[in-house]
């Protein structure tokens, strides 16, 4: 759908918006039985009634401005959705709802409090430069595919709580200005932390990390808590700041790679980075 399309469909409601996203996904199936879905290949060799239906099943929403609340919460997205550099006045509520392709959210800009609570993630999700003035809650929210959270800035709290990341997970050059909440969050991918800057209590405790980890140059200006963490890969931490308490108490580690002092241990996926960016 275009723009005002996807408004028009949005002002009707939930229920009018998952309607048409249920006939979007018949359609789909009937494409994949047919053997005519040609979606999971390189753009240049889709067929066009795949186009044509990844067209019809996009929501564009881009640079729109909401004004007040904006709630999308259990909506389904069958195709792409495409926020970015769309603002929010109000609060904006996503929580339940299923994106199931990519969700673009880069540049956009949140005025009040973000709800992502239990929010479904299928394909990628983009949230790279966007800009949190309020609390951002993407708690028990399931990201399937990689979390792209690059030089954004949190200007409230961010709570990741029981937040499960089943592809790659990355924080470069990111400022959590309120507190920053991780406790039993679970990172199946790489996780990497370039630069984020933590100006409140960064709190990971309980959670796990089952691909490898890099902080690189991290800075901790409140307390750094990484209680009964899980680390199975390889963690590495380079340069750190620490100004507030770190703990690291019964965390578990597969190598020492992770220590309250500068860690020397590199290797696998944070020593090649590390140089990168050092290069």
């Amino acid at each position: 759908m275009n723009q005002e399309e996807s408004l028009a469909l949005f002002g009707r409601g939930r229920a009018a918006w998952n309607d048409w996203a249920e006939q979007r996904l018949a359609e789909r199936r009937k494409l994949e039985e047919a053997g005519d879905w040609t979606g999971d290949s390189d753009l240049h060799e889709q067929d066009i009634t795949t186009l044509a239906w990844q067209h019809a099943a996009t929501a564009d929403f881009s640079g729109h401005k909401f004004k007040g609340m904006a709630d999308f919460s259990g909506f389904v997205f069958p195709g792409d959705a495409q926020f970015n550099k769309s603002t929010f006045s109000g609060d904006a509520r996503f929580s339940n709802a299923a994106f199931l392709l990519d969700a673009r959210f880069s540049e956009a800009a949140f005025s009040g409090e973000a709800l992502f609570l239990e929010t479904a993630f299928s394909g990628d999700a983009w949230f790279s430069e966007v800009a949190f003035k309020g609390d951002a809650r993407f708690s028990e929210a399931a990201f399937k595919g990689d979390a792209l959270f690059d030089k954004v800035a949190f200007s409230g709290d961010a709570l990741f709580l029981e937040t499960a990341f089943s592809g790659d997970a990355e924080f470069g050059e990111t400022a959590f200005k309120g507190d920053a909440w991780f406790s039993e969050a679970v990172f199946a991918g790489d996780a990497l932390f370039l630069k984020t800057a933590f100006s409140g209590d960064a709190e990971f405790n309980k959670a796990t990390f089952t691909g490898d980890v890099l902080f690189l140059e991290p800075t901790f200006l409140g307390n750094a808590e990484f209680s009964n963490v899980t680390f199975t890969g390889d963690a590495v931490v380079l340069e750190p700041t620490f100004t507030g308490d770190a703990e690291f108490g019964q965390a578990a580690f597969k190598d020492a790679g992770f220590s309250e002092s500068v860690s020397s241990a590199m290797s696998g996926l944070g020593q090649r980075l590390a140089r990168a960016m050092r290069d």
